[in-house]
């Protein structure tokens, strides 16, 4: 009983919290408490659920606290063990996105998003971007559309996105994914106005071209703010679209802050 408990109180100091080891192994926790206090024993078939998320054989758990540890170190020397190597770091990635979620809510909303074409030179996206919230967590999707060629107007490409947001170092995050085709993950850092009304935030994006060879590109990025409606709308959809620099469509500071198409986009493998 002793050396269990030590034993569980070990592995248990290892995970981000209680309320996470007890929500991965799937057991009550104020039952858990019980085991950690020596006053209840658990089942066999807890002890092996427990085992599985330590990644440990049931049997490993009697041992006296010192041939424990040089298994727990054996075992992470062989391989990350489970109990804090991927799920730890995933769970930080939620526990950050969930913490940022009032402070972007004033974000939340519908935006036109401008930056250069890493494929067409001298033109620009216009791609519509919706941040809204569900499940705790800032979201967003967007949607973009292109020509299939530079020369083919009529026939178009859709590429739609989605991801969660991070605020970080006064600076917005955004992760996404490639829902269609599951082929490129996009990543952008804004320099967010901590102003009302937010109109503009201006930053990095970094993504795969969409060619033959997929080369990596960064490319600076603006957002536009079209209103607090965070649903996306098949009317501003639609206006997703590819424009000519000096469109007047594009707001002027937009046109500044992105720059000439010459030298607009890094592309990697040149």
């Amino acid at each position: 009983m002793e050396n269990l408990t030590r034993n569980l109180c070990e592995v248990v100091g290892r995970a981000p919290s209680v309320a996470d080891f007890c929500r991965r192994v799937g057991i009550n926790r104020q039952q858990f408490n019980k085991y950690l206090a020596g006053t209840h024993l658990p089942s066999h078939r807890t002890m092996l659920k427990i085992a599985q998320v330590c990644g440990l054989e049931a049997g490993d758990f009697l041992l006296e606290p010192a041939g424990f540890a040089e298994r727990l170190r054996a075992k992470s020397e062989g391989a990350p063990s489970p109990l804090i190597a991927p799920e730890s770091h995933f769970q930080q990635l939620e526990k950050f996105a969930r913490s940022s979620l009032n402070s972007l809510k004033p974000f939340l909303g519908t935006y036109f998003r401008y930056h250069h074409s890493s494929i067409f030179p001298g033109r620009v996206i216009r791609a519509v971007t919706v941040l809204y919230q569900a499940d705790n967590v800032a979201r967003y999707v967007t949607v973009e559309f292109m020509p299939a060629s530079e020369d083919d107007s009529q026939d178009s490409c859709r590429f739609s996105y989605k991801g969660a947001c991070y605020l970080m170092g006064n600076r917005v995050f955004l992760c996404d994914y490639e829902h269609r085709q599951l082929n490129e993950m996009t990543s952008t850092i804004l320099m967010p106005q901590f102003r009302t009304p937010i109109r503009y935030m201006f930053g990095l994006l970094s993504g795969i071209a969409a060619n033959s060879f997929g080369q990596p590109f960064s490319t600076r990025v603006a957002f536009e703010r079209k209103s607090d409606d965070s649903v996306i709308r098949k009317a501003m959809v639609r206006q997703a679209t590819m424009l000519l620099p000096g469109d007047p469509q594009i707001p002027g500071n937009v046109r500044r802050y992105l720059g000439p198409s010459e030298s607009a986009v890094l592309m990697g493998g040149e």
